[in-house]
Order: structure tokens, then sequence, then C-alpha cells
């Protein structure tokens, strides 16, 4: 990992994803998510029985100004979006290279939204409608668009799920995945998100395989994806560490079940609680905890491996 570009990096505590590495001027491809001030009036009101999202008058002000975004800056185009009661996500290609990076461009919606906002009586304590900042995700190819805009579009569905079990600490005693029984502790969303990726790491790798697996695991963390393992060996945990620190999200394969009153402690706790952790374990419980053989190894890495491979689309039989 000396090698490696992001191995000196400072941990970065941030509600935002701008990538380090990325000219967000030249052409690319984006998801973006905005989050409304609190305060603020609902942008849109969700009747969670019927699973209908209605959009307030303020809503559809922010969808005028969203699709206004093209006209300002003709290399910017809306590709898919929703707005939510209290956030909004959208698609976005940048065609040529602009004058300005993105975020400009994004900060200027926001300023013409909060404008909207004062003409319908906004609350003059409050000068932005918008949380300051914003938080983007590069789209690397056309499966991942495809998989992003399924996430943008699936999201009233998901709201309404969230709203039936608001806890981040669910235990989910039965699921299937990739043609196995498992149990499931945490944010199982994750299981959803679509750029997940899994840590491997060879004992014949090379160093400069291994540099540059670790270079792409952790720029997916930093792009807000998930990374998936068992996190088994002392270079794996590291990739880890460093993925959390960074801000990242992860799936961990336990080789041991959940007792019936397990609860995560420590990091994990806080990690649960902020979103960015799923346990998987065997079901039924297997609760005796024993050292990991290599026949297990191989086992739950190709466990990690089907879940990768399955990012965008569920997972759960």
């Amino acid at each position: 990992m000396r090698n490696s570009r992001f191995a000196s990096r400072e941990p970065v505590h941030r509600n935002t994803h701008r990538a380090f590495f990325h000219d967000y001027t030249r052409p690319g491809r984006y998801m973006i998510t905005i989050t409304r001030v609190a305060g603020a009036p609902p942008l849109a009101v969700f009747d969670f029985q019927r699973r209908v999202l209605s959009l307030t008058p303020l809503g559809m002000d922010v969808r005028d100004a969203m699709l206004g975004i093209h006209e300002r800056q003709p290399y910017i185009w809306i590709i898919g979006s929703v707005i939510m009661p209290d956030h909004i996500h959208f698609t976005a290609a940048v065609t040529h290279t602009m004058p300005k990076p993105l975020g400009a461009y994004i900060g200027g919606f926001k300023g013409a939204c909060s404008k909207r906002w004062a003409l319908l009586g906004g609350h003059n304590e409050v000068k932005s409608l918008f949380c300051r900042g914003f938080n983007d995700r590069i789209i690397w190819d056309d499966a991942h668009m495809v998989a992003a805009t399924r996430y943008i579009a699936d999201n009233p569905r998901r709201a309404a799920v969230k709203a039936a079990n608001p806890d981040l600490f669910q235990r989910f005693n039965h699921i299937s995945i990739a043609g196995r029984e498992l149990a499931a502790y945490g944010n199982i969303f994750l299981l959803h998100d679509y750029d997940i990726r899994a840590v491997i790491i060879h004992r014949a790798d090379t160093e400069e395989v291994r540099s540059s697996k670790v270079d792409e695991w952790l720029a997916c963390a930093d792009n807000g994806g998930v990374l998936v393992s068992p996190f088994i060996s002392k270079a794996e945990k590291e990739v880890r560490n460093r993925a959390i620190e960074m801000g990242g999200r992860v799936i961990v394969l336990r080789n041991e079940g959940f007792e019936e009153r397990f609860k995560p402690a420590g990091r994990e706790f806080d990690l649960c609680a902020e979103g960015r952790l799923l346990l998987l374990a065997p079901w039924p419980d297997k609760l005796r905890r024993t050292v990991v053989s290599r026949s297990q190894a191989l086992s739950m890495n190709a466990l990690a491996e089907a879940i990768a491979a399955s990012a965008g689309a569920s997972v759960m039989a």
C-alpha cells in the first residue's frame, strides 16, 4: 500500500464527494444529490400508503430551475431526476470542456432555487434553501449510468421502505444472496448500490498489481461506492480502515453468525448509526468463533465477488 497514491491521504469527513483526482471542467457524467436546509418547507409530499409523490409549489420551482441548468450552460444535460421531500437527485452529463467547474453551475442552480423560495415568502433568517455544498458521484461507464438512473427512479419506493423501517440497526434473520442463506445486520440498502467492489488481495499479487487494486478500491469508496469483503488479511483490513476513514461504506462478511441479542459495539455501532455498514453472517446461526480456514476464505471471497457482480440490482431472492 505504500506506493498507492491514496495511502498518504489524510482522512476527510464531509458531506460531499469531490473527487480530488478528477477535473470537473471536463466531460463526464455524475449523480448529484442536494439536501434541503432544516426549517425549509418540503419540496414534495409523499403518500406512503399509496407510494405517490406529489411536488409542492416550491418543488415545482426547483424542478423548473433544474431544467434551466442546461439553458445557463448548454454543455450540461440533465438525464434523470427525482425531487423528494427533503432532497433531490439528478444525473447530469457534461459533453464538452467548460470554463468553470461543475460545482459553479450547481451553485447557480441552488441560488436560483433560493431566490424562488424567497418569492414564495421564505424565511429571511435562512438565506439558502439548500444545505451547503452537494454530493456528487462520478458515473464511470454506461452500465453505471443505467444503474444510477434506476437508483433515482426507485427513490420513492425506497423512501416508503425506509419510512416503514427507519432504524438502521435492523436485523434480517433470513435472506438469500447468490444462492446462499444468510443473516444481515445494518443498512440493507448497501446491497442495492450501483457501484460495489470486492476487496480481495491474493498472496501472488505483485506490489504493482496490489497498489493498482488499492487505488481502485479507495477511489470507489471516495466516490460513494461500497466495498465488500470478509477483510481477512492484514492488507485487506488496511483497505477497509482507509475506506472508513475516508467516509466510505462497507459490507463485511462474517464467519460466525449473530447471537440472539447481538448488538454492534465500538466502531461498528458508529458505522451502523451513519448507515455505512452491513454485516452478513451465516444462517442458521453458527455462533462458535473459529479460525477461518482456506476453504471458508475462498467461499466468502466468492460471495463477495457475486455481490459485486450484482451491483445495481437486487441480490436478494
